[in-house]
């Protein structure tokens, strides 16, 4: 299971805890995080990076989730999935001291790509940021679209 920490963030403390283990719920994942100091701009509202970092790590947990772990992504055996595409939509600013939870579930599957749809939300439930991701599964050794694995198409697709 792949929980990355997030600077010097505390993990699975119940209060100020940075960043929590991830949720597995079928093919959705979730975990929460803290706006920081340095997730934010000037004003104390977090700038646009912040929010795809965080959606970077619960889509890695995902991947963990579904059975395609970070050892196998950079063993290049059944290819490495590459972002080719992200579509954000920022619908109300996160800011300092906020709480935020990350949901991101798998989309569609294709032969060669697949996509994530994440959301980030506050502790109330309002929405501040969904995007929609778009991955290819590579050989990294060719830099070439390689199938995704059969029996991972079959059960996720």
């Amino acid at each position: 299971m792949v929980c990355p920490y997030q600077g010097n963030e505390t993990f699975g403390e119940e209060d100020g805890a940075g960043v929590r283990g991830f949720v597995k719920v079928g093919a959705e994942v979730e975990r929460e995080f803290t706006v920081y100091f340095f997730d934010t701009d000037a004003g104390g509202v977090a700038h646009n990076l912040t929010y795809l970092r965080w959606i970077e790590a619960v889509r890695t947990d995902l991947a963990e989730a579904l059975g395609w772990g970070i050892g196998e992504m950079v063993g290049g055996v059944h290819g490495c999935p590459v972002l080719t595409k992200t579509e954000v939509e920022y619908v109300k600013p996160a800011k300092l001291g906020d709480r935020v939870r990350v949901v991101s579930r798998l989309g569609q599957v294709g032969k060669v790509r697949f996509t994530v749809e994440s959301e980030v939300q506050g502790a109330e439930g309002q929405l501040f940021c969904r995007a929609k991701q778009e991955l290819v599964s590579v050989d990294l050794k060719t830099g070439k679209a390689k199938a995704l694995r059969e029996d991972w198409r079959k059960k996720h697709g």
